[in-house]
């Protein structure tokens, strides 16, 4: 055999392995689970409090892999298969997760409410009193031209000196108004910000606002329920916070 005839049947034999590779990756080729197959459509979504109509944004709408979040009227497009039930799911840090099944057709839209977790409320010094998602809800601490930290466990400090960071599902309540106090076992570079908290277990006492001991603003933070929006209170206007 000649040089070139070995070479021809080597090529052969390489092309012939590489397509039954292709073929291979081809026959084990899996579709996305719960993908949509055959034709689909783009499906608008309404989301709304269920305790009081509100329009819901920032859910989590999903369906086989797609992701997409509601803005502030409470909407989001998916795309859905025609004809044929899918499941969709809707999730929000305030409310209990929602699967529900839905057949989509070319133009349509569907309403969907969401039972809301408890509330925290907020008294304040003016009398207003406000409800809050206790899911959203957090504390939060921030300078004239700094975008505040948010955190779901209060920065403290006791009359000890020692730390205390508990989870805002510990709290039963925080007494106010937070007024400035002189703690230098919290804060050596003048006064800090104190009110009295009640926590669930049974403890009652005085805590220092870490946070505070650099100059900076501390405040409570949630979706107020009224209105879906989001709101800041200074802990200087809080005469009472009351958790779930």
């Amino acid at each position: 055999m000649t040089l070139v005839s070995r070479i021809s049947v080597c090529s052969l034999i390489a092309l012939t392995a590489i397509s039954g590779m292709a073929q291979t990756a081809r026959r084990r080729a899996v579709s996305p689970a719960n993908a949509p197959t055959g034709p689909t459509a783009q499906i608008l979504f309404t989301v709304k409090d269920a305790s009081n109509a509100v329009p819901v944004a920032a859910v989590s709408v999903t369906y086989a892999g797609q992701t997409q979040v509601t803005n502030g009227s409470g909407q989001a497009v998916i795309g859905l298969p025609i004809g044929k039930p899918a499941v969709v799911s809707f999730t929000h840090a305030s409310f209990d997760p929602l699967s529900q099944t839905f057949t989509g057709q070319t133009g349509a839209t569907f309403a969907v409410t969401l039972t809301p977790k408890p509330s925290v409320t907020i008294k304040l010094k003016n009398a207003e009193t406000h409800l809050v998602d206790i899911g959203t809800g957090q504390f939060a601490s921030g300078g004239v031209f700094n975008s505040p930290v948010r955190s779901d466990s209060g920065n403290f400090c006791k009359d000890d000196g020692s730390d205390f960071t508990p989870d805002k599902s510990e709290f039963k309540r925080i007494l106010g108004p937070a007024v400035p106090a002189s703690a230098p076992q919290c804060c050596q570079f003048g006064n800090v910000m104190s009110a009295n908290v009640e926590m669930k277990s049974g403890l009652n006492t005085k805590v220092y606002f870490k946070d505070s001991c650099a100059g900076n603003e501390v405040y409570f933070v949630g979706r107020e329920k009224s209105t879906g929006q989001y709101q800041y209170f200074r802990f200087t206007d809080i005469t009472e916070i009351d958790f779930p």
